[in-house]
Formats: structure tokens, C-alpha cells, sequence
């Protein structure tokens, strides 16, 4: 967090204990893109060093918006020091959560009928897995018949 926003910040934090209605104007404020009360603006400008600069003039913009960017940032980082998440990321959250719901629940019923199906149906695949385990059994007796006979064949010719 910068030296200005906890400064800002902080002074803020002291006057709005004087009265609610400050904290009120404050969060108008913020979610007027930090404009519209003279009062906060004109504090905002000094802790970050608009003060000297005419409104009007081209810096003025570009300062103000790398100010804005700034403050915006640390108070997020303050939002997260203090264990707060903004409320923009809990909705985005949220919908996140509530869109993977649906996934699962779709999922969920895919499973469901695909096992209804194979019920229904039977498993193809189990017979198939049977016969060739049976077809693997009858080829090991017939090469252990043919090891068989071939031991003996060899028995014969050398005794």
C-alpha cells in the first residue's frame, strides 16, 4: 500500500468518526469514479499531490487517473489485510460457484441415464470380456498341451 492512501486513508478513517454521513458521501464517492463531493476530492487531491495542478490542464487527467488506479489498488490491498473480500469478487465468485452447480448437476444426470441405459441394455462389454477370457484360458491349455508333447518328443529321441 502507498504513503498516500494509508495517509488518505487513515485521515479519512478519523473524520468519518466524527459523523456517518461522511462515510455515507465516501462510498457515493468511489462508486462515482472518486468525484462529485468537494470535500473528498479536495482531501484525495492533496494527499496525492493534485492539489497543484489546474484541472483543466492534460497532466491533470493522466494524474488523476494514475492516482485513482492507485488508490483503487491499495484499497484492495487494504480490503485484503483486513480479511475483507470486495464485493465484486464475491458476485463474480458466486456465479462462478452457481454455474459449476449446473455442470454438476447436469453431469450429475448424464451419469444417471448412462447407467440406466447400460441396465437396461445389459453390458456388452462383459460378455466380450468373458469370452475372451475364456478364449485366453482354452489357448493356455492348448500351448501347455503342445509343451506336452513337445517334451515328450524330445524324450524319446534322447533315451
Amino acid at each position: 500500500m502507498d504513503r498516500q492512501f494509508l495517509e488518505f486513508f487513515g485521515n479519512f478513517l478519523l473524520n468519518s468518526a466524527k459523523g456517518q454521513k461522511q462515510l455515507e458521501d465516501m462510498t457515493r464517492w468511489m462508486k462515482k469514479d472518486c468525484s462529485g463531493f468537494d470535500e473528498l476530492t479536495d482531501m484525495f487531491q492533496r494527499f496525492y499531490g493534485l492539489d497543484g495542478l489546474p484541472p483543466d490542464s492534460p497532466d491533470y487527467a493522466k494524474a488523476w487517473q494514475k492516482a485513482s488506479e492507485s488508490f483503487r489498488a491499495s484499497f484492495n490491498d487494504w480490503l485484503t489485510f483486513i480479511n475483507v473480500v470486495p464485493k465484486s469478487e464475491l458476485l463474480a465468485l458466486e456465479e462462478k460457484c452457481e454455474a459449476l452447480k449446473e455442470k454438476i448437476a447436469a453431469q450429475e444426470e448424464t451419469i444417471l441415464h448412462l447407467r440406466n441405459l447400460l441396465n437396461e441394455k445389459g453390458v456388452p462389454y462383459t460378455e466380450a470380456v468373458q469370452g475372451f477370457s475364456k478364449m485366453m484360458e482354452k489357448q493356455a491349455q492348448q500351448f501347455q498341451a503342445l509343451m506336452e508333447g513337445v517334451g515328450k518328443a524330445f524324450k524319446k529321441d534322447g533315451d
